[in-house]
């Protein structure tokens, strides 16, 4: 028997999986695995702590997008120092306190070590699963820009998102176009890193023009380009409040009004008043620009002239 008649199966044999199954958070957050990369200190793990908090809390939208599934507990592994801790304060009192797992990343390389966090997933079932950072996960001597480990570690978190526990895994961009990189929003180890992802989150933090969100999933019913802002609960609070920023108004030069005296005489050419004489002309109108007969009649005699029984613009005099 071969791979295709013992793995085969038709259409119709396949389970139909709805848009509303295939994300926890609506074009931002897929059910398989979900790769959130950025560049040290965007802010990813404050990040993922906000979607954790969306989650846990069921509230119904994270940064405007519809949260599709309520979920009881998520598994963190951590891998940088004194991680825990600052995780600890940015979910402690907004999330229950059993409804997080925290564990130590350490030496991932170990032939049995995935295997067992597979068993004991297994065990917890927990609703998400975050590795922050897959960097730290690396075993000695690895490069995560090299395909070999890209793919090395798509495989690893494939049996995860198999037993139904959706994988969030937080990791790199280059700065510029260094680490074999083209573009400086991708991951470090492109295109092998990210074929292993269902989507991609990329953060981005500029100085000029705050952070910014930038997703590309599968299935999305958009590519989603979102600024936004992250602030404290409170003074004396770390957890994170993620907001969409609010669009800056541009300012646009508004066209300069016409002095009063060049609106009055295109009014009166095109009105042909009954006055012949500048003086009741000007009385006629004083009213309505709201001037004495002595500012208006000057300026009417600068601009107008009464020919022919008709009042037309003055033609300048010959040079």
């Amino acid at each position: 028997m071969g791979a295709i008649k013992d793995k085969g199966r038709q259409l119709h044999e396949i389970e139909r999986v709805p848009y509303e199954d295939a994300f926890l958070i609506g074009d931002l957050l897929t059910t398989r695995t979900t790769l959130l990369a950025g560049e040290p200190k965007a802010g990813k793990t404050l990040l993922s702590a906000g979607m954790g908090i969306a989650l846990l809390n069921c509230e119904p939208t994270f940064l405007g997008l519809p949260v599709h599934r309520r979920i009881d507990h998520i598994v963190y592994g951590l891998t940088d120092d004194g991680a825990a801790e600052e995780l600890k304060e940015r979910l402690g009192g907004a999330v229950p306190d059993d409804s997080v797992t925290i564990f130590p990343v350490r030496d991932a390389g170990d032939s049995g070590y995935w295997k067992g966090i597979y068993e004991d997933l297994a065990d917890i079932r927990p609703g998400l699963f975050v590795l922050d950072n897959m960097l730290g996960a690396l075993a000695p001597g690895e490069d995560i820009s090299s395909p070999v480990t890209a793919q090395r570690f798509g495989h690893s978190l494939r049996p995860i998102t198999d037993m139904g526990i959706p994988v969030l895994a937080v990791t790199h961009t280059p700065k510029g176009t260094a680490e074999g990189m083209s573009v400086a929003s991708s991951p470090i180890g492109g295109r092998a890193i990210a074929a292993g992802a269902r989507g991609i989150i990329t953060l981005r933090n500029s100085g000029k023009r705050g952070r910014r969100i930038e997703v590309k999933m599968n299935r999305a019913r958009e590519d989603l380009s979102l600024d936004v802002t992250v602030h404290r609960a409170s003074a004396t609070s770390e957890v994170p409040v993620w907001e969409r920023a609010r669009p800056q108004i541009k300012a646009v030069d508004m066209p300069k009004a016409k002095p009063w005296d060049e609106v009055l005489a295109a009014r009166i050419i095109e009105e042909q008043p009954e006055e012949t004489n500048y003086r009741p002309l000007a009385q006629r109108y004083a009213p309505t620009v709201g001037k004495s007969v002595e500012t208006i009649r000057p300026k009417l005699r600068e601009a107008l002239e009464y020919v022919d029984g008709r009042w037309t613009r003055r033609r300048s005099e010959p040079a």
